[in-house]
């Protein structure tokens, strides 16, 4: 009798054991700017045990710009991307399959700076302004903040493809170029690295889909419970990230690559601008619609409701779990 409660105590630990790994599904996702921005509320939701205690084992990895990523996800290479919308709606108006599920950020945050040299909006004229790469949230940016002031991004400037946002500030330290834009998280150090601010578009609440997690439909299709379970784990990452600030810096100063002195601003700042419950903004695609049919008159003819889903958001909101959080 003894040897059969043994077998049998020893039958369910391994079944319990496997039930486990099997429950872990594995995700691979990307974000795609080294700096401490909204996407790092999903830098905690893994390094604090989220994803794990829903049920994922999610591989973590960084490549540079959206529109890179995205090419990642449409190889099958990955399953969620933190990133822009820009990128999306160029990849839906192609005909790709990407949509934006979560909205983190849902307003443009972007501030168009300069080297002190630079005494006036005329004095931009025939500078050389350090840009990231097409369809990125920095190049949109730097367009409508360029428009903004009364210049035309094609023809009275000189924008040059330098990358990310620590690439383009170096560019402009180095004497390479002599303006870029930044989000908000950056605003302190470029302070500290002696360059001012020529226009404010943060201000103006503009609405855009600076950040966000994207997906395809064939994966929300084919792997709808994981990502479900993704969704969860990002609105418990920013619970925590809002009440927990301590343990959300010690993760933060793991993976940014800007100046640590300067994680206590942007903390205040992503704290602020985080959603409770992440929905992506239709509005925010809207704008960039409006803005890219300056000069492609295809993006016009395109439902900017084609580009977000809701319903993961929705799902997690009907059924209270934020709630259970508090």
């Amino acid at each position: 009798m003894q040897r059969i409660i043994s077998i049998a105590l020893t039958t369910l630990i391994l079944w319990s054991m496997t039930s486990y790994i099997w429950a872990q599904e594995r995700l691979n996702f990307v974000y795609i700017s080294p700096n401490a921005g909204s996407s790092s509320v999903l830098w905690v939701a893994k390094d604090m045990g989220f994803f794990k205690k829903h049920g994922l084992d999610v591989n973590v990895i960084y490549i540079e710009g959206t529109p890179k990523a995205l090419m990642a996800l449409f190889a099958g290479e990955l399953q969620v991307v933190a990133g822009t919308g820009p990128a999306v709606a160029s990849a839906k108006v192609r005909g790709a399959d990407a949509t934006m599920i979560m909205g983190l950020e849902v307003y443009l945050p972007y501030y168009l700076v300069a080297t002190s040299g630079i005494k006036s909006v005329e004095d931009l004229k025939g500078k050389v302004g350090a840009n990231h790469s097409a369809a990125t949230s920095a190049d949109f940016a730097m367009r409508l903040g360029l428009r903004n002031i009364g210049l035309d991004p094609e023809r009275d400037v000189n924008l040059r493809v330098v990358g990310a946002t620590n690439l383009r500030m170096l560019a402009m330290q180095q004497g390479q170029a002599q303006f870029t834009v930044i989000t908000t998280t950056e605003l302190e150090q470029a302070d500290k690295m002696g360059f001012k601010v020529l226009v404010d578009l943060a201000s103006k609440r503009i609405p855009y889909p600076h950040s966000g997690v994207i997906t395809s439909q064939k994966i929300l299709r084919e792997k709808h419970d994981a990502i479900l379970r993704f969704g969860r784990a990002t609105v418990e990452a920013i619970h925590f990230f809002k009440t927990q600030k301590a343990p959300t810096l010690d993760v933060l100063k793991q993976y940014a690559k800007t100046d640590l002195s300067t994680l206590d601003s942007t903390y205040t700042y992503l704290k602020g601008a985080l959603p409770d419950l992440p929905y992506p903004t239709l509005e925010g695609m809207k704008t960039i619609l409006a803005e890219m049919g300056r000069t492609r008159p295809e993006m016009l003819k395109t439902d900017a409701a084609s580009m977000v889903d809701s319903s993961i958001v929705k799902t997690i909101d009907d059924e209270g779990f934020l709630k259970r959080l508090k």
